[in-house]
């Protein structure tokens, strides 16, 4: 970041910096129950952040747990679906988060205000893999690259 940044705190995102006149806030933040040290990127607006998306956000700061309960049987069968693991590794909901590796956090905007993909980076493919969040609960499972 650069001579130009603004700052701000927001929860339930932490402390956010964003350049310039620019719209989109960034930090770093961890997930209860999903991950830490991810990047975290708000598409908000130059004041900062939508409420809509603090909302959406906190439900997911809140939830991780259950989040992480519902997003599990969704990744290994997609992970073992694109088949991308390994014929020597044994996916399963037991040891998939040992496979995982927190990456960013995309808080979406516009339209989408109350929607945000966790990425996360995958031992066996250049592609993340990414967990749908709308109004802070589990949509679906991606490819994100």
């Amino acid at each position: 970041m650069g001579m130009f940044d603004r700052h701000l705190d927001c929860p339930p995102f932490g402390r956010l910096v964003a350049q310039g006149q620019g719209s989109v806030w960034e930090g770093t933040i961890d997930l209860p129950h999903l991950g830490a040290g991810f990047d975290l990127r708000v598409h908000g607006r130059r004041e900062g952040p939508m409420p809509e998306q603090a909302a959406a956000f906190a439900r997911v700061l809140a939830d991780g747990e259950r989040i992480r309960a519902q997003a599990t049987p969704a990744l290994v069968a997609y992970l073992l679906e694109c088949d991308v693991v390994p014929d020597h590794v044994a996916l399963s909901e037991a040891n998939l988060w040992a496979h995982l590796q927190p990456c960013w956090i995309e808080v979406h905007g516009g339209a989408d205000a109350d929607a945000c993909s966790i990425n996360y980076e995958i031992p066996w493919d250049d592609q993340c893999v990414s967990i749908r969040l709308v109004d802070g609960r589990f949509d679906e499972v991606c490819a994100e690259g």
